[in-house]
């Protein structure tokens, strides 16, 4: 018998060490796609909580997650918006010591705040952002191994909510929307903004009512460009007195942009029947015969609703400047039929009017509202296509793919591991030698019995460190 002998082995899996909050709603499904049978994950929870103030805090034994990442060796570790990382960058100069690439993936829009300090070595970062627009931002932040990674869905967790008789709700929705006005949020930057914003000028108030204004009618543009557009055309003077109040005011701005533009879209469909699901201040927003209660997204409820109504709409919010929001992946594959405002990438995800139908107003949504109600067997028909796409192509099983491709191949380069070094010797932090020193001496309690392979310096130890981080 003669032939040649092939290798049948698997391909390596990525081994991903993923910084996770529990609480985060892309994180989980990030979370359940990189536990799946494609990669090799181990997972650090950051706790968060809630300060009287109303800040988030997040909290973080960093010793105990550096040893972790010092035994597993991972290809990455990836964090989503920065979550787990100190103020002081100790955490990513020691991803930098292990010349291990520290992947930061922005799915909300990516901010910094100078007084809390740079968490992260821009050489040696890898940024993706879910949106093209904010690349440059990123790029701007010193990051130049920077690229788009957009949102995608989990179709384990959603094909599973699917009964198997596919079970509809009892009230069948006709035209139905899920989402928030983030009304808390709004009174709690509001709140913040007056109480840190001391020096405020009188008339900053009308500059801000203006920038709202002129915002709504270019989403595209820089929301810091327009309001101090806004504040020059009105002879209004200002400066922010610091990084905290400009995030809060540059957050606020954008969150009242979307309430407003959310409400008076829903306000246009009532003759038509809307009904309205999320939390319990849409009430008073749009009155009680059209809401309809809270849906929680990680229960089959959610696919249940996008199965069942007639028509699902979808309206962005205003952060999302080029890209689309997860429902326009999660919806289809709910076997739900979509509406969803245009974004300029959307046409990169689907074939407008074969696999995804947009609107480009409200008079255009009412239109077409009308008409696929006419015409159910053309919506089923999109329905598929967009299920096969999404299927095909938008998961987060496949954007993690798409991730540990590009970091295997810099790994293979070998200028990272040279990054890595020169970027420390200029930027290390004071307390990163004897960290390191801690980290190996935590090993080897662990192994007492066995030599420990560790390629960092035996330096001086510390005591564990665990530190609350503002995010």
């Amino acid at each position: 018998m003669t032939g040649t002998i092939q290798n049948t082995l698997p391909p390596k899996k990525t081994k991903i060490f993923l910084l996770y909050n529990p609480k985060g709603v892309v994180d989980k499904d990030i979370y359940l796609c990189a536990k799946g049978s494609n990669f090799h994950t181990e997972v650090a929870a950051i706790e968060s909580s809630v300060s009287p103030e109303g800040h988030t805090l997040e909290k973080l034994d960093l010793l105990n997650v550096a040893v972790r990442i010092a035994q597993f060796k991972p290809d990455l570790v990836l964090t989503i918006n920065g979550g787990g990382l100190d103020n002081d960058g100790l955490f990513s100069s020691f991803c930098a010591a292990l010349s291990i690439p520290l992947v930061l993936w922005y799915v909300d829009e990516p901010f910094l705040i100078p007084e809390w300090g740079i968490r992260f070595i821009p050489e040696t970062t890898i940024g993706c952002t879910f949106d093209r627009y904010y690349e440059k931002r990123l790029k701007g932040w010193g990051m130049y191994r920077v690229f788009t990674l957009p949102l995608g869905t989990n179709p384990e967790r959603l094909l599973s909510g699917l009964p198997a008789d596919q079970q509809k709700m009892q009230d069948t929705p006709t035209l139905s929307f899920v989402g928030s006005l983030e009304y808390k949020k709004i009174q709690y930057l509001l709140k913040n903004i007056a109480r840190l914003w001391r020096s405020m000028p009188p008339n900053m108030v009308s500059v801000l009512e203006k920038a709202i204004e002129q915002y709504r009618k270019m989403p595209v543009a820089d929301a810091e460009e327009v309001i101090a557009a806004c504040a020059g055309a009105m002879g209004v003077g200002y400066r922010f007195p610091d990084g905290v109040v400009k995030q809060m005011v540059l957050s606020f701005l954008d969150r009242e942009a979307s309430f407003r533009q959310r409400r008076e879209i829903i306000e246009g469909l009532k003759p038509l029947g809307i009904s309205v699901f999320g939390e319990p201040f849409w009430e008073k927003v749009v009155g009680k015969p059209f809401y309809k209660g809270r849906v929680d997204y990680y229960s089959p409820e959610i696919v249940r609703l996008y199965r069942s109504s007639r028509i699902n709409l979808n309206i962005s919010k205003y952060q999302l400047k080029t890209t689309v929001n997860q429902r326009v992946f999660d919806c289809p594959l709910c076997d739900g039929f979509l509406i969803s405002d245009y974004r300029e990438e959307i046409s990169n995800y689907f074939e407008i009017d074969k696999s995804m139908v947009v609107y480009y107003d409200l008079e255009d949504l009412m239109g077409k509202i009308t008409y696929y109600l006419d015409h159910q067997k053309e919506a089923i028909r999109i329905i598929e296509e967009g299920k096969g796409t999404v299927l095909d192509r938008h998961t987060y099983g496949h954007r993690l793919e798409e991730m540990s491709n590009r970091v295997n191949k810099l790994r293979e380069d070998g200028s990272f591991k040279r990054n890595c070094e020169e970027a420390l010797k200029g930027s290390m932090p004071a307390s990163l030698p004897a960290f390191l020193g801690t980290v190996r001496q935590e090993i080897s309690n662990q192994h007492s019995d066995s030599p420990v392979s560790l390629d960092v310096p035996v330096l001086d130890a510390i005591g564990p460190i665990e530190r609350f981080i503002h995010g």
